[in-house]
C-alpha cells in the first residue's frame, strides 16, 4: 500500500479536468450516434471516438505540463474513460459491430467484450468505494500498474476498428483477442497491488 496521503480529494475547474468532461460530453453523443445507426453517424461516432480517446492523453499531458495533476482530477479521469468506453462498447455490440469475426471467435464477441465490461465495472466501482471509505480515513488510490496504463487503449483498439469497420476481419479479431490477454494480466496487476480498496 502506499504511504497515505493528506491531499484533499476535490475537482479543480482547470484545463485538463476541462478536457475530461469533454470526453464525458463526447461519450454521450458517440452513444447517440451510434443509437441513430445510420452510415454517416457510425462514421462520425467513429472518429469521435478517436478524437475523444486522444483527449485521455492530452488531458494527462497537460495535467503534468502545468502542474495541475490531483487526485480529484485523476479519479475523474479513470471514471470519464469508462463512460467513454462501456456504453459505446455496448451499443457496438447491441448494433452487430462486431459481426464480421462472428468466424473467428466463439461466442463473438462477448470474450472480449465482458472482460472488458467487467474491468470497467470494477474500476468504478474501486473509485466509489474509495471515496466512500475514505470520508473516515485517509489513504491512497491505487496507481495504475503499466500493463493497466496500455490496456485502455487494447479495450480501445478493436471498438474503434469495430465501428470505422477498418482493415481485414482477421485484424479486428486478432486486437480483440489481444484486449483479452490484457484484461486478464491487468486484473491481475491491479488487484495486487490495489485490492486493498475493496477489503480493508
Amino acid at each position: 500500500m502506499n504511504k497515505p496521503s493528506e491531499q484533499k480529494i476535490k475537482l479543480a475547474f482547470n484545463v485538463p479536468n476541462t478536457i475530461t468532461a469533454v470526453r464525458v460530453v463526447m461519450a454521450i453523443i458517440i452513444v447517440r450516434l451510434l443509437y441513430i445507426g445510420g452510415e454517416t453517424e457510425i462514421f462520425t461516432a467513429g472518429i469521435l471516438l478517436i478524437i475523444a480517446a486522444l483527449t485521455d492523453w492530452l488531458d494527462g499531458f497537460l495535467a503534468r505540463k502545468l502542474g495541475q495533476s490531483s487526485p480529484g482530477g485523476s479519479l475523474f479521469d479513470l471514471v470519464a474513460d469508462e463512460i467513454l468506453f462501456m456504453p459505446t462498447l455496448i451499443m457496438a455490440v447491441a448494433t452487430g459491430l462486431f459481426s464480421r469475426t462472428d468466424a473467428l471467435m466463439p461466442f463473438n464477441p462477448y470474450p472480449y467484450a465482458v472482460p472488458a465490461l467487467a474491468g470497467g465495472v470494477m474500476v468504478i466501482a474501486g473509485v466509489v468505494i474509495y471515496l466512500w471509505k475514505r470520508r473516515s480515513r485517509v489513504f491512497d488510490f491505487p496507481t495504475p500498474t503499466g500493463v493497466a496504463k496500455v490496456n485502455f487503449w487494447f479495450w480501445l483498439t478493436p471498438l474503434i476498428i469495430a465501428v470505422l469497420d477498418i482493415g481485414p476481419d482477421i485484424l479486428l479479431a486478432v486486437m480483440m483477442y489481444i484486449a483479452i490477454v490484457s484484461t486478464v494480466l491487468t486484473f491481475y496487476s491491479y488487484l495486487k497491488k490495489g485490492s486493498y480498496v475493496f477489503t480493508d
